[in-house]
């Protein structure tokens, strides 16, 4: 009997370092805003695009 591995894969958040907003990266092509403005993540499965100033934001798995 072959056993496959349990694999579990992580997801992708956005954190915005302002407020603390986490916005899931796939967002099915809606522009999905943080609490305070600060960022906003619109993302699919290929590509993710993040607005907003590159230290105000980091990407978090879990």
């Amino acid at each position: 009997m072959e056993t496959t591995p349990n694999t579990t894969k992580k997801e992708t958040y956005i954190k915005c370092k302002k407020c603390g907003t986490e916005v899931f990266t796939i967002t099915n092509g809606n522009l999905t805003p943080c609490k305070c403005g600060a960022i906003s993540v619109d993302g699919s499965r290929d590509l993710v695009r993040v607005l907003g100033k590159p230290e105000d934001y980091e990407e978090i798995q879990k």
